[in-house]
């Protein structure tokens, strides 16, 4: 665990927050962090996970990927699959607290949880407007949680507010802001009264369809995901969406 996540014990609860930079981008630093902060906390603990005061997440570091070797990305993607499926696959409630905006792989981490409470910004996986394509795992485990409305969604690549993200199952409530922290807590210290193992079965139960999508996946599949980060194209995409950020 290091300064970028830190945890704050609530009764049985650990509140994870993310405080990396201005709205949390995600790098591979962030990412090992978080990983390594929910392997130190007991596999059945009850967790929520938010943001710092401006973001839940703002998705990848852009700029960072940009000023970094071509295969800078190969390892960017290796610890979002990675720290996403750690997040999907602990044993006890995980709740996101969607405290701002949640944007691409910030989406991501918040779908990797068993329910998302969102108080205001966006929500949206809009990869597609930066011409990136998406991990196979991501899409597998962002299906579990959005059904036949990923479709529709993903290939739209826009980024949507909480009513909306409400209409499609992307998050589950909406919560006022100054409240949002206390429901989270409260909703994962009632799911951790439920007995540790049987909220642990029930769980791996729901997820065991994923997790086999997920090693189904055709040999060579993620690598043709990495190999179109590292192109050039895919790059100058990246660069121009940086531009647009740099603008607004």
């Amino acid at each position: 665990m290091t300064h970028s996540v830190t945890i704050e014990k609530r009764g049985d609860v650990a509140v994870m927050r993310m405080n990396h930079g201005k709205v949390n981008a995600l790098d591979v630093d962030l990412l090992i962090a978080l990983h390594e902060t929910f392997e130190s906390v007991d596999r059945q603990a009850a967790v929520v996970l938010t943001g710092n005061e401006r973001a839940f997440s703002a998705g990848l570091d852009l700029r960072a990927l940009l000023a970094a070797e071509a295969t800078y990305s190969d390892s960017l993607l290796r610890e979002l699959v990675r720290t996403s499926l750690t997040i999907f696959n602990h044993g006890g409630p995980v709740i996101a607290a969607v405290n701002g905006p949640a944007i691409a792989g910030g989406a991501i981490l918040a779908l990797a949880a068993d329910q998302r409470l969102m108080s205001h910004g966006v929500i949206g996986l809009p990869e597609l407007h930066v011409g990136v394509p998406f991990p196979p795992a991501l899409i597998e485990l962002s299906r579990h949680v959005m059904g036949h409305h990923l479709q529709q969604h993903l290939l739209g690549g826009a980024a949507i507010d909480p009513q909306a993200a409400l209409a499609i199952n992307m998050i589950d409530e909406i919560i006022d802001a100054e409240e949002l922290l206390d429901v989270a807590v409260a909703r994962a210290q009632r799911l951790a009264e439920v007995p540790r193992a049987t909220y642990t079965l029930v769980k791996t139960q729901l997820h065991e369809p994923v997790l086999a999508l997920i090693a189904a996946v055709p040999a060579g599949r993620d690598e043709e995901v990495a190999a179109a980060w590292r192109s050039v194209e895919v790059r100058e995409g990246i660069a121009a969406q940086v531009e647009r950020m740099t603008k607004k």
